[in-house]
This record gives C-alpha cells, structure tokens and sequence, in this order.
C-alpha cells in the first residue's frame, strides 16, 4: 500500500477569515473517504474527528474544508449545503470525485445535542449506526430519511462520492463533537472495519 501524504490547498481569503482544503490519501485507495465538509470553526471538532478517523483505518482517506472567519462568522462564511459542492472548485474535491468510493463517511456538526444518521445508504446499516452510537453515548442518537439532515439527495457529496451513489452522514451534537468524541471514533472505527 502506498504512502498516504496530506495536501492543503487553499480556497478562498477575505480579510478576517480563510477557507482551506484538506486531503489525507494516498491517491489509490478507492476503500473508505471520511469527510468534514465543514470543519474548522464552522462546525467545530468534525474536521478533527474525520481526520483522526481516517488515519486509524488501514485504507481510508480524508477529505475536508476548513473555514475561519473572526468577522462575519465561519459558519455564516464558509457553510455551502452539501449538495452544492463542486469539484471544479475544489481542486482536492475534484483528486477523489472520480475514484467511486465503496464506503463514504460525512461527519457534520448539529446545533440540538443529539446525533442523527442519514445518507441514501441501506436504511439497516443507518439503524445500526444509530443503535451502536445511542448505546455509546449519553445523548440520543436516531436514523434519519428526510428533511435537512436525511443527506439523501443524490447531489450530496457523501452520496456523489461513494460508487454506489449511497453515502453515510452523521450530524453530531455538541457532546459527540467534544466530551465523547473519542466514544465516537471507536464507534465508527467499528462498524467501518465490519463494512
């Protein structure tokens, strides 16, 4: 297996705040993509979490963005949905949009302190993720079909990403993000190694 090397490219600046891409891959592996769209002070510890994720799996890599903005607020600044990523503006984006993944990750920030996990993947395996993160934590965790956080277009990244065009999404709370974050990576770390 080769080397996995990380690569920055920068997106975007203003003058209080930068947007910066991040690539964590060895530019073969078509196994596992963990992702965090939003990471940096947009929605806080995903990026963390997708990067630390990916460098404990034998054959996963990493995708995200990270934005900052002091000013007008990252959030406000840097957060696209995730259907409108387009890898013609994302240079690493556009390195892995044709690899066709066979498990595809996106880790997300929720504002309510709960975690829900949607995507177009089989609705069993979203219903196990959420079981297996429910009894792992101390805040609820349910699967999720529709509405903002279901991830179900097929224009989300998550699900563009991965060959069968059916992507893992996971909204996590404020205590997933941070007290229990590593809960979660041992978690995910599980079920991505089953799968």
């Amino acid at each position: 297996m080769p080397r996995r090397r990380i690569r920055t490219e920068p997106i975007a600046q203003t003058g209080s705040g930068h947007l910066t891409e991040f690539l964590y891959d060895d530019y073969e592996t078509d196994d596992t993509l963990v992702c965090a769209a939003h990471a940096g002070r947009v929605e806080p510890g995903t990026g963390e979490l997708a990067v630390e994720l990916a460098t404990r799996l034998p054959d996963a890599a990493c995708w995200a963005t990270f934005g900052f903005d002091d000013e007008v607020g990252a959030y406000d600044r840097w957060h696209p949905p995730s259907k409108s990523f387009d890898p013609d503006e994302y240079p690493l984006l556009d390195v892995i949009a044709d690899r066709g993944f066979e498990t595809v990750l996106s880790i997300h920030g929720l504002g309510d302190d709960e975690v829900l996990v949607g995507g177009r993947v089989d609705p069993a395996i979203k219903a196990e993720v959420a079981d297996r993160l429910d009894a792992a934590l101390s805040i609820p965790a349910e699967p999720v079909s529709d509405g903002d956080y279901g991830g179900t277009h097929p224009e989300n990244f998550v699900n563009w990403l991965a060959a069968d065009g059916a992507g893992l999404q996971v909204e996590l709370g404020e205590t997933a993000r941070e007290a229990e974050s590593e809960t979660v990576l041992v978690v995910l770390d599980g079920i991505l190694r089953k799968n």
